[in-house]
């Protein structure tokens, strides 16, 4: 078993964690707060999280009772509330001789790539169903050139407003934060190991539409196992530098923070 990750920063704070173990690996993504009201930064908060997580998957119950019993003990060691805590996705993927399981919480992306050359991408899909019409207006704004000014910053004002009051919910969307229960809302997955060859895990920052030549996961995957997942990263981000109005690529900020974290499990026969 063979396994790579690097991460990279946006701006001048990386906000993404990632965290492995015996038999198990994650990535978190910290949401940044345009408003900057929360009480820890979520760089932090993440890194809470995902430290806890280490400590929570080896007790051996449920991925999404070992995130919640994670997001309990930082909440209480810290005495976090819901109304002003930072959140984070969890993409947390647990392998066996028997089996593979993919836990997503948010908007990160979970890979598992077969032998037969077939690939299963796994993500949280529910915070594209908020907020529809605000992310609509400042795509939009982007892509009639206006960039990133005080018109977008507005505007993600108001995305974020709605989203928060649409955050762990049942007609919203679940996020880790300082509600213990949102764990239970993530959504599983359990593949036999027979046939699994790699796993990726990544934040939404990695985007195979951004990169100058990869169409698939399986590209990045293949040039971050031949020349590292750094140079990955940085391809996609100096594909962004071009983008630089977002334009061509309507995104919320010109550079989002970038992990990729990949498991190459090679290839395990059935018993």
């Amino acid at each position: 078993m063979k396994t790579f990750a690097a991460t990279l920063a946006g701006a001048s704070r990386n906000q993404d964690r990632y965290v492995t173990g015996d038999g198990f690996a994650a990535v978190l993504d910290g949401a940044t707060s345009v408003a900057g009201d929360r009480s820890h930064d979520p760089g932090w908060y993440a890194e809470q999280l995902a430290d806890t997580i280490k400590q929570t998957v080896p007790q051996g119950d449920s991925l999404a009772g070992a995130v919640e019993e994670a997001i309990r003990a930082v909440r209480d060691a810290h005495g976090l509330t819901p109304e002003t805590t930072p959140t984070s996705t969890v993409a947390l993927a647990r392998w066996s001789d028997d089996t593979v399981e993919m836990y997503m919480l948010g908007d990160s992306y979970g890979v598992i790539f077969y032998a037969d050359g077939t690939e299963a991408v796994h993500t949280d899909d529910r915070l594209d169903c908020v907020a529809v019409n605000e992310r609509a207006a400042y795509r939009k704004r982007l892509a009639e050139g206006h960039g990133y000014d005080d018109g977008h910053r507005a505007l993600m004002l108001d995305l974020q407003a709605e989203q928060a009051r649409r955050r762990n919910r049942p007609s919203g969307y679940w996020i880790a934060g300082a509600q213990p229960e949102a764990a239970r809302h993530g959504i599983t997955s359990v593949d036999r190991r027979a046939g699994v060859s790699a796993l990726v895990l990544a934040s939404d920052g990695v985007d195979p539409a951004r990169h100058p030549d990869a169409t698939t996961w399986r590209d990045l995957y293949e040039e971050a196992n031949e020349y590292g997942p750094a140079r990955t990263l940085h391809r996609i981000h100096d594909a962004e530098t071009d983008d630089v109005d977002g334009r061509r690529w309507p995104r919320s900020k010109p550079h989002d923070d970038k992990t990729l974290l990949a498991i190459e499990l090679g290839c395990h026969e059935a018993t």
